[in-house]
C-alpha cells in the first residue's frame, strides 16, 4: 500500500477533533461566567459545531396556508368572473348569428335581382334586339308580319 492510499489517522493534538472525555458543566451562572479556561474554551466550541437544522416555526406554516388559500380564492374569483361574462355574451352572440343569417338571405335575394336586372339591361341595349325591343315596347309590327292569335278549339259535341 502506498502513501496516497494508506487512511490517515486522526492527530490526537488537532484541536479540530474534540475530546471524548466528558465534561461536567458548571453548576450556575456565575461559575460560568467566573471561570472561563482556554480548555473550556476550545470544548464548548467543538461541542458547538453541531447544530441541527431549524424546522419552520408554526408562523411560517401558517402563512403558506394563507397565501394558498388567498390564491386559491383570487383565481376562483376570477373563473367566476369569466363564467359569468360568457354567460352574457352567449344570448348576444346567438343575436348576431341571426342576424347575420337575415343579411345573408337578403344579400341571396339582391343577388338575384342583381343579375336580372343586368341580364335585362344588356338585353335592351344590345344593337341585334333593337327592333324587337321596339315591337314589344310600342305594340307596332312590320307591315308584312301578320299577327296570330291562339285561340281554344270549341266542342261542337255540346
Amino acid at each position: 500500500m502506498n502513501a496516497a492510499q494508506r487512511p490517515v489517522s486522526p492527530d490526537p493534538t488537532n484541536s479540530f477533533y474534540p475530546s471524548f472525555q466528558p465534561s461536567t458543566p458548571p453548576a450556575s451562572r456565575s461559575e460560568l461566567a467566573g471561570s472561563h479556561s482556554l480548555a473550556d474554551e476550545q470544548t464548548s466550541a467543538v461541542r458547538h459545531t453541531y447544530r441541527p437544522k431549524r424546522s419552520p416555526h408554526t408562523g411560517a406554516k401558517q402563512a403558506i396556508a394563507f397565501e394558498s388559500s388567498v390564491k386559491l380564492t383570487v383565481n376562483l374569483l376570477l373563473a367566476i368572473v369569466a363564467t359569468t361574462t360568457i354567460a352574457k355574451l352567449v344570448p348576444y352572440y346567438q343575436q348576431q348569428q341571426q342576424r347575420l343569417t337575415t343579411l345573408q338571405s337578403s344579400i341571396e335575394i339582391a343577388e338575384q335581382k342583381n343579375a336580372k336586372l343586368r341580364e335585362e339591361f344588356t338585353q335592351n341595349f344590345d344593337p341585334a334586339q333593337t327592333a324587337r325591343i321596339m315591337q314589344e315596347q310600342s305594340g307596332m309590327a312590320y307591315p308584312n308580319q301578320k299577327k296570330v292569335i291562339w285561340t281554344e278549339p270549341i266542342d261542337s259535341s255540346n
